[in-house]
């Protein structure tokens, strides 16, 4: 797979982050979901990788993190590596860090409009950026919550917000990660569009059927295999649109180890440089 955009999820499956630009990610407490999103933001912060035996790439397109964990939790704890104004803990901090991820994608889709006709920010070789949400279940519920004037109007900023990055964070390559227990529209309150919109799905951990079924839809064939801690199936656009679903596991690593390949991989966060360079 010829790309700069390339994560390994195991020896056998490979994705281009590009290409399925919005991801997905669900499964119980317990089930390994942040751990594998973190093992995640430590292989696109270092983009392109050229080793798939390695963790860490060259770092020459680094992807720049954006974090809401209202738990403040593992996935907050990375505001200690990232630039100030990057990670959310609660809803004012979202407003305002989602809002600034909002304009940036489309200050760079201004600057991708003044380039050649068809130029996307993967042809140009530009760094990706992403905003992870720990949690939406909860996040999502804390907004609708509240009916004070205040209340309503960080509801209807927050909702517009991740309407429109979702819808148009394909050409400037501002990707949206979700992290929920549940990923359902029904369940979880997520917006029907970000749903149809996500090129990438995972369920981590052992769960019934009928999880499984909330997270994929009914038309996707899914083993019957016991997940342990760290594993998942994963549906990838245009591979598993019909078929089953691909079972993966995440790479062991201890956790004191995987935080230092974060603080390696996030040591290249800066939007001033990245949010208009071009390498092709």
């Amino acid at each position: 797979m010829n790309s700069n955009y390339i994560l390994t999820l195991s020896k056998s499956l490979t994705i281009d982050a590009y290409k399925q630009i919005n991801f997905l990610i669900a499964g119980a407490r317990g089930s390994g979901k942040t751990y594998g999103a973190l093992i995640l933001i430590a292989e696109m912060a270092s983009f392109p990788r050229t080793d798939p035996n390695k963790l860490l790439g060259t770092s020459q397109l680094p992807t720049q993190i954006y974090i809401v964990d209202f738990k403040d939790s593992d996935m907050a704890r990375l505001g200690e590596l990232l630039p100030p104004g990057r990670v959310a803990t609660n809803k004012a901090e979202a407003i305002k860090v989602v809002s600034d991820y909002d304009n940036k994608m489309h200050s760079r889709l201004d600057f991708i409009k003044s380039q050649a006709f068809g130029e996307t920010a993967g042809t140009l070789g530009m760094p990706m950026y992403y905003l992870i949400i720990d949690e939406w279940s909860a996040t999502n519920a804390a907004f609708n919550q509240g009916m004070t004037k205040e209340d309503k109007n960080m509801r209807y900023k927050w909702n517009a917000l991740i309407t429109d990055i979702s819808m148009m964070n394909r050409v400037p390559g501002l990707g949206i990660g979700l992290i929920s227990q549940q990923i359902s529209v029904i369940n979880s309150g997520l917006n029907s569009s970000i749903q149809e919109e996500a090129g990438l799905k995972f369920h981590f951990g052992d769960a019934n059927m009928s999880s499984y079924r909330l997270t994929f839809g009914n038309d996707i064939q899914i083993p019957e295999i016991h997940l342990e801690t760290g594993e998942a199936y994963a549906w990838i656009e245009g591979i598993t649109s019909s078929g089953y679903v691909i079972p993966f596991g995440m790479p062991e690593i201890e956790p004191n180890s995987l935080w230092k390949y974060l603080k390696e991989a996030l040591s290249n966060q800066d939007d001033d440089k990245y949010l208009y360079m071009t390498t092709n």
